[in-house]
């Protein structure tokens, strides 16, 4: 029946093109919106994710990591004083403006960090080491705020809140969810010339590592219990509240997952259409085949058959084009995250639209009567 199904399908060249268009169209906005979402939240829980630690101690009701408030850094004693405990240290996030060439200004994200631990640090350097930030006011950019900032280089100065900095490395790939371009400084130095944001002996985050990862959850009810002024997540579970945060609270999350259902139904609208009319148009046809003995299935495998063909080859072409643009769209500013296990849970949705969309079709089949080919 598969020499059936491209025959008829191929017949109606201007139909088949309506088909596939369809189903390009929903390949492109539903990959495009989706990883979008992702890549947006693979920002903003990027340096949870890189810093390494089990467990992120914050400020009393933070709502995602980008909100940091200020708390006692001397705090970090009772995370120390936990024999479960392998290392605890500090991270300091705040934000600054840094003075551009045309004498214009841009707000960026400061991170403050251990430059001896390397804890809270960039961790893909595209020129020098992260402890380059040590002993001074030096600073380390993203390669990917030039777009912003202008061009960067190493060794060249730049003024941060009035303050001058050398530029001594270049960290890769590390944007966050506000899309304000990324600073890694050393944390003692965020401290000091920050004065006002971040008072004397305050800090932003404690985060540890645990001995035994399986006593994790323990070792965060115990800190729960005596730092009742602090929120204490593990690693997991403050990746899912900055997550929740800026999808149902903010409606981000949302508006995206909306745009590419409705991409979905779009594309599924217009298969059902037009494999309906194609059905219809060789309704005879099959009503023939029913005559000569054809069962129901064999006719299902034809109409099934033109869905799934069309459907591998919208998907196809789609996908060619979303990576095609993907280059351009990042170079906006704008992070996808695309992967081979997105392109194939995408692929199977689209076909199972697909074949939803062709129950009107197979329907009429169903119900049809072969004696109306012999009818005038």
């Amino acid at each position: 029946m598969l020499w059936l199904a491209l025959k008829t399908l191929f017949h109606e060249k201007g139909r088949l093109i309506i088909t596939l268009t369809g189903i390009i169209f929903s390949t492109v906005l539903t990959l495009t919106q989706v990883s979008m979402y992702l890549g947006m939240m693979g920002n903003a829980t990027s340096v949870i994710r890189h810093t390494g630690a089990d467990i992120w101690i914050t400020s009393k009701n933070i709502q995602n990591f980008d909100f940091a408030n200020p708390f006692p850094e001397e705090r970090i004693n009772k995370v120390n004083s936990i024999p479960d405990i392998l290392w605890a240290d500090k991270i300091i996030l705040t934000w600054g403006f840094l003075k551009l060439a045309d004498g214009g200004q841009e707000q960026v994200q400061i991170i403050g960090f251990n430059p001896d631990t390397g804890i809270g640090a960039p961790w893909f350097m595209r020129t020098g080491n992260a402890s380059d930030v040590k002993g001074g006011r030096y600073l380390i950019a993203d390669k990917t705020a030039e777009q912003r900032l202008g061009k960067l280089e190493a060794g060249t100065v730049w003024e941060l809140n009035e303050n001058r900095f050398k530029l001594v490395g270049l960290s890769e790939g590390i944007k966050s969810f506000t899309t304000a371009p990324v600073i890694f400084m050393a944390y003692n130095q965020t401290r000091n010339f920050h004065k006002g944001w971040v008072l004397a002996n305050q800090t932003s985050y404690i985060v540890a590592k645990v001995k035994d990862k399986r006593k994790t959850e323990e070792v965060v009810a115990t800190l729960k219990a005596t730092m009742k002024d602090n929120d204490v997540f593990t690693r997991n579970g403050f990746i899912s509240k900055t997550v929740m945060y800026w999808t149902v609270q903010t409606g981000i999350g949302m508006g995206y997952f909306l745009t590419a259902i409705l991409g979905l139904i779009v594309g599924g609208a217009i298969v059902g259409q037009t494999i309906y009319a194609n059905t219809m148009e060789h309704l005879r046809e099959f009503g023939t085949l029913k005559a000569l003995g054809a069962r129901n299935t064999d006719i299902y495998r034809v109409i099934f058959s033109q869905v799934g063909i069309s459907a591998v080859f919208g998907f196809a072409v789609g996908a060619v084009l979303i990576l095609l643009m993907k280059n351009g769209i990042e170079k906006a500013g704008v992070s996808l995250y695309l992967n081979p296990v997105l392109f194939f849970i995408l692929f199977l949705i689209i076909l199972s639209i697909c074949f939803l969309s062709a129950y009107f079709s197979v329907r009429k089949v169903r119900t049809l009567d072969p004696v109306m080919v012999f009818k005038s």
